[in-house]
């Protein structure tokens, strides 16, 4: 308690100005003093116009150093760090600190100062992060950093002071708040009830995955998940850590397998191929010499379109796409997207993927492992949503949309994004087709674990080889996408893990449970 009264002592005799000749000498020199408390950089919005950014409460107090200041600030902050600041109020010199809690008391004016980002701050890959300096380095951050930064709002405060810089008995400070101009910014597609529903049911199941939920048919992302995560207000420890953290795995390249099969399927109907195309399945075939194989060398038997979609047949498919010519069969992948990138923001791409070149799939091989999305076939989750969106939406290609526009403080719209292109690249009775046997696989195949319980849906599974192995085992890329509900399907869901068992077993449960959960949550 002495020690208290004695520190306070010696802060009022920095504080207090002596009457008479002193004042007179401090009123003589006396000039003005500009206190910088906050900058409010603009806010980015979910389609809701809800913040993504800015939503952690906190403070920014602009201290002018008093008694009893000093004594409020000193009962209501840790000891360590109100020692932090105590030469600050031995100086006298006005100055900001950010609080968590509400402190009141004379020389102390507070300000609304939410944090960027928070401990549950959400789509921390595409929103990006910021330098030490506040500017924009990854995600939306970076593409929208003009606009982020134009429309910051700040607040200053302007102390009359003598030559210490010590404000003038009785002076309180002329504010200027300009901070609701942070509440301009930039409008996503994210909707942050699905985001919050993707990125709890994959942290759940899921270590190195992606998941992305896009609404049909507008092929606006909805949700898009990359795990592991990180603490976008805390960079340095994510530099720091094991699978790359940082890395936006829903906007980069994998091997893709089975799913592709969708593809090979649109290019034979487009054809002219009937959909009861029928091929029996002995587990193997052999082309050129080497022997291609279906899923643990299992003999399905006589299949057709539908049941070698659902049972994900490889053979049939080598088969299949023998009856087509390969550049048509290549120019059908490069229309759903496949092998190039999308510019998702000003200035944000996604990878573009692989393809085979023309030439390559002039060797039978090679065209064979085309055939069921291997060799030289990489992509994006984001591109396998793009291609379950066109079949979901009839055979119309929507390049993906990430956002909506940009507002002014009142949250009117000063720019709308006006969305990317669309093109017919399949008939509507071929993706009719395509999604009657995405139903089978639900219903009936490899799909069926992830078969939701309301509604039904379409789907197809991927468990795609790497060429890579680890301790003698192969390392696979599982995938599960697919579209619901079945009528009238209103989402895209895509999800892709490094590693696992296999796209039903690994994917499939994550798929089922966000479809339940926006049922439930949201509704349809």
């Amino acid at each position: 308690m002495l020690l208290i009264t004695g520190l306070f002592i010696c802060v009022f005799s920095v504080f207090g100005i002596s009457n008479g000749t002193q004042l007179a000498e401090a009123a003589e020199r006396q000039s003005s003093y500009r206190l910088k408390v906050a900058a409010t950089r603009g806010t980015i919005y979910d389609c809701r116009m809800l913040p993504i950014t800015g939503e952690a409460e906190s403070y920014v107090a602009a201290i002018s150093p008093s008694v009893e200041a000093a004594a409020a600030l000193s009962e209501n902050l840790p000891a360590e760090r109100f020692s932090a600041i105590y030469p600050s109020l031995q100086k006298g010199v006005p100055f900001a600190i950010r609080l968590d809690e509400r402190i009141e008391a004379q020389g102390i004016l507070l300000f609304p100062a939410p944090y960027r980002y928070s401990d549950q701050s959400l789509a921390c890959h595409t929103i990006g992060y910021l330098d030490g300096s506040g500017e924009g380095v990854a995600g939306i951050e970076k593409a929208f950093n003009d606009v982020l930064t134009e429309n910051q709002g700040k607040v200053s405060i302007q102390y009359v002071v003598d030559a210490l810089n010590r404000p003038l008995g009785g002076d309180e400070g002329r504010v200027t708040d300009t901070s609701y101009l942070g509440k301009s910014g930039v409008v996503l597609t994210l909707d942050k009830r699905i985001q919050q529903i993707a990125e709890e049911v994959a942290e759940k199941h899921l270590d190195q995955a992606a998941v992305l939920v896009a609404e049909i048919p507008s092929c606006k992302l909805r949700a898009v998940v990359s795990l592991p995560g990180f603490d976008p207000a805390n960079v340095a420890e994510a530099l720091q850590g094991e699978n790359s953290p940082l890395m936006n795995r829903a906007f980069s390249a994998y091997n893709v397998g089975s799913v592709f099969k969708l593809v090979s399927a649109a290019a034979a109907l487009e054809s002219g191929i009937p959909p009861n195309y029928s091929y029996v399945c002995e587990g193997e075939i052999e082309v050129d010499g080497s022997m291609f194989h279906c899923y643990n060398e299992e003999a399905h038997g006589q299949e057709t379109m539908s049941t070698a979609i659902a049972h994900s047949c490889n053979t049939y498919f080598i088969n299949l796409m023998q009856q087509v010519p390969e550049e048509k069969f290549l120019k059908m992948a490069e229309a759903f997207g496949f092998g190039s990138s999308c510019e998702l923001a000003p200035g944000l791409f996604s990878v573009k993927g692989t393809l085979p070149s023309l030439r390559t799939l002039s060797a039978r091989k090679a065209l064979a492992n085309f055939s069921f999305g291997q060799g030289e076939l990489t992509a994006t989750p984001l591109q396998i949503t793009a291609m379950i969106n066109t079949i979901a939406s009839g055979g119309t290609y929507t390049q993906p949309q990430l956002w909506e526009g940009t507002v002014d403080a009142g949250l009117q719209y000063t720019r709308r994004n006006t969305g990317g292109f669309t093109r017919q690249i399949i008939s509507e009775e071929t993706a009719g087709y395509l999604k009657q046997f995405m139903k089978e696989s639900v219903e009936t195949g490899t799909s069926r674990r992830a078969k939701p319980a309301h509604a039904g849906a379409g789907a197809k599974t991927a468990t795609a080889q790497t060429g890579r192995e680890t301790d003698g085992v192969e390392e696979v890329q599982s995938w599960f996408a697919g579209f619901y509900p079945y009528e009238n399907p209103q989402y895209v869901i895509t999800v892709f893990a490094e590693g696992g068992t296999g796209g039903g077993t690994t994917c499939g449960p994550v798929f089922k449970e966000i479809a339940d959960e926006i049922y439930e949550k949201i509704g349809i």
